[in-house]
C-alpha cells in the first residue's frame, strides 16, 4: 500500500467525528454487518476501538498544537449489547499532568442507554508523529 492509499483506521470502520460537544470529543457510529460478531451483536474491539478514540481526541484537543499522545492504559466496561441502529462515544479529560492525561468516556445507544463505560491514561508525546527511534 502507497502513503496516497492510506485510510484512518476509525475512517475503515465508518467512524462519523462530531468534534468537541460541551466538553467531549463526540463520535458516532451506524452500524452495520461488518461491525457485529457471531453472535449478531457489536464486536466488543468495535465498541473499544470507539472509546479509544474518543478519548485520545480529547486528549489531543487539550493539548497544544502539534503535540499528541499514546494509549498507556483503557480499561473497558461493557453494560448491554447493541444489535442495530447508531451508537454515540463521547470521550473527556479529567486530569492532565506534565507527561500523563487521564480521560474517560461513554457508549450510548439510540434511546441514549449506557452500552459501555471506559477510563483511559494516555502519554503526552512531543510530536503527533515519533520518529522510529523514540517509539521504543
Amino acid at each position: 500500500m502507497s502513503e496516497g492509499d492510506f485510510v484512518e483506521f476509525t475512517d475503515y470502520l465508518g467512524v462519523r467525528t462530531l468534534g468537541m460537544q460541551d466538553g467531549a470529543f463526540v463520535l458516532e457510529l451506524e452500524l452495520e454487518p461488518r461491525h457485529m460478531s457471531r453472535a449478531e451483536r457489536v464486536h466488543g474491539g468495535v465498541l473499544f476501538s470507539l472509546l479509544d478514540t474518543a478519548l485520545g481526541r480529547a486528549v489531543i484537543d487539550a493539548l497544544p498544537e502539534g503535540r499528541g499522545c499514546a494509549t498507556v492504559e483503557l480499561k473497558i466496561n461493557y453494560f448491554r449489547p447493541v444489535q442495530s441502529g447508531r451508537v454515540r462515544a463521547s470521550g473527556r479529560c479529567l486530569l492532565k499532568t506534565k507527561s500523563l492525561v487521564y480521560a474517560e468516556g461513554d457508549i450510548v445507544n439510540d434511546e441514549g442507554k449506557l452500552v459501555a463505560r471506559a477510563t483511559g491514561t494516555f502519554f503526552i508525546t512531543q510530536t503527533m508523529h515519533q520518529p522510529e527511534r523514540e517509539r521504543v
